[in-house]
């Protein structure tokens, strides 16, 4: 989907979808202020278990939640491309630490696919899953094409980047205060490998610079990723 076309205008039973979505997640904004911002009330995880429940206990089909959550696409897509805003009003202090943030992001980028080495070992999981687990650390359009490429299983690999962006916003506070790090650009940039778009997200809410860090690191650890994956997967 662009926005070169852009859904159907969505009538009542979309409209009411589309409100819904957006109510619940102010909902559980709001609710996340109010209790210190926990970790344990991040508004995806919750408006996104609520909304499934509802479906299945409805049984409601997905078409007819997508008359009005195809328009959250669009939505996603634009503020997607605000992210450039930030990068671009802290260029200077980007500059000012680009060797650190490359060598940050490689490691944190082989760091991930590690991860997903050690467990497939350790598990004894097929090539098939460990493809999919490999692509757990870039945005989700990104995963579901290079998971296809190496052998992986999109749908998978989806809700793999959901969990992991999930889990990472989760236990990222916590972490930083163990290991003592406190350079609002390190926990962006560490949001931004670790959590792509959904760390991204909890990076832009605490700080623009630390969302420019996020942003930074999330597109070009995808980019890498996406190159790097499959040129390693043809020669395995």
């Amino acid at each position: 989907m662009s926005l070169l076309s852009l859904p159907d205008v969505p009538g009542w039973e979309g409209l009411f979808w589309l409100a819904a979505t957006l109510a619940l997640y102010g909902f559980f904004l709001r609710l996340r202020r109010h209790f210190n911002d926990s970790g344990l009330l991040q508004p995806l995880l919750w408006v996104s278990a609520l909304l499934i429940a509802v479906l299945l206990i409805g049984d409601i089909p997905l078409s007819s939640y997508q008359l009005g959550g195809n328009w959250m696409v669009v939505i996603l897509g634009l503020s997607t491309v605000s992210i450039g805003v930030p990068i671009y009003d802290n260029l200077p202090i980007i500059r000012q630490a680009v060797g650190a943030f490359f060598v940050a992001m490689l490691l944190g980028s082989v760091s991930a696919v590690g991860t997903a080495l050690v467990m497939a070992y350790f598990l004894q999981l097929d090539a098939m899953i460990f493809a999919t687990l490999a692509t757990k650390s870039i945005t989700s359009p990104l995963a579901f094409g290079v998971s296809n490429e190496i052998g992986g299983l999109a749908a998978l690999a989806m809700g793999v980047v959901i969990i992991t962006g999930n889990f990472a916003v989760l236990i990222g506070p916590k972490l930083f205060a163990m290991t003592g790090i406190s350079d609002i650009r390190a926990q962006g940039l560490a949001y931004g490998v670790a959590a792509h778009g959904i760390g991204t997200a909890e990076a832009m809410r605490r700080s623009a610079l630390m969302g420019s860090f996020a942003g930074l690191s999330m597109g070009l650890n995808g980019v890498l990723t996406s190159l790097v994956l499959p040129v390693a997967f043809s020669l395995s």
